[in-house]
């Protein structure tokens, strides 16, 4: 057995251990994840921190080094696009239906998909929506412009090289702990994505001054496969209203839970789901704004919620990704 000790109050810590649920149970079907609360269990985080606890079959130190290995190497990632499977350098600035991993011992590749709810056809090309409204995702939290417009895939290719950096992990606690300055973000780790409120200055006088937060890079590609995994997108009818699983409006909604369950089961209790047997703690992180940029802000106990922006709903895009 393994524990991760996080701050589950963050949705980006929590989305990575789920990432690494999702991973160690594609490596091993036997794999079991629960929730509990540690005092001191690592030096990084030495108050009480919730603890996730991982039964498997593995030897820690090999997988937490090739999950290092494979989550920094450019050769392990493609995107799909409208023109088909390319390398993800290909695919700056392309529309892409999914992004792809390849894990050693993974039976499939992992992929990752989940800033959009629905694609269209739209004259042979195909494209994310027909007008403002249209397929726009809750977790599409980057801006349409962005970066010279690389768009997801240039995103997620500045995490790859950043982790690269990282070498060898000897736990898979490193892999959550990894800091890199002026990595790119998905906006998913709250810890390192904070409003200019919370920095007190602003985001342009930070980037100016090297200033800000060192981001995270294995914590938002590994909360990237967990939200794809765990809380799925293009969900359509009155069931889902806001086509993401776990999104209601500006707040994103999740769950830990106990006692061990395997990872399909662990993906039911996530979202809240009653499953007999298993007890959830329910979280909502509201999700705040930055301009055209979205991000993801600490969580409280589900019920509890603050006062509205006066923006109200999530700004649209100028532009596809």
């Amino acid at each position: 057995m393994i524990q991760l000790a996080i701050d589950a109050r963050n949705p980006g810590e929590y989305l990575a251990v789920c990432g690494l649920v999702e991973l160690l149970g594609r490596i091993d079907a036997t794999a079991t994840a629960r929730w509990t609360r540690r005092i001191g269990l690592v030096p990084e985080i030495p108050a009480a921190a919730d603890v996730c606890e991982i039964e498997f079959d593995l030897d820690e130190v090999k997988v937490a080094n090739e999950l290092a290995v494979a989550l920094g190497d450019r050769c392990a990632w493609n995107a799909v696009t409208g023109s088909g499977r390319v390398p993800l350098p290909n695919a700056i600035g392309r529309w892409a239906a999914g992004i792809e991993v390849l894990i050693p011992r993974c039976k499939d590749v992992v992929v990752i998909d989940h800033w959009y709810e629905r694609a269209f056809v739209d004259s042979g090309e195909i494209v994310q929506r027909y007008s403002k409204g249209d397929g726009k995702s809750r977790w599409k939290f980057w801006a349409g412009q962005q970066d010279r417009n690389k768009g997801i895939t240039g995103l997620v290719l500045d995490l790859v090289d950043a982790t690269a950096s990282m070498g060898e992990a000897e736990r898979l606690q490193d892999l959550i702990t990894f800091a890199s300055p002026g990595s790119s973000r998905l906006n998913l780790d709250a810890a390192a994505t904070r409003s200019s409120i919370d920095r007190g200055i602003s985001a342009n006088d930070a980037a100016a001054s090297g200033g800000g937060t060192p981001g995270r890079p294995c914590v938002e590609l590994l909360a990237a496969v967990g939200l794809s995994a765990f809380f799925p997108p293009r969900r359509i009818g009155e069931s889902a209203p806001d086509g993401t699983v776990g999104v209601n409006r500006r707040s994103f909604r999740y769950c830990t839970w106990n006692p061990c369950a395997p990872l399909s089961i662990a993906r039911l209790s996530a979202r809240g789901v009653e499953v007999a047997g298993i007890e959830v703690t329910r979280r909502e992180a509201p999700i705040g704004m930055m301009g055209q940029y979205s991000y993801l802000k600490f969580a409280r106990p589900a019920g509890i919620t603050e006062e509205s922006s006066p923006n109200g709903e999530l700004d649209e895009d100028d532009a596809d990704d």
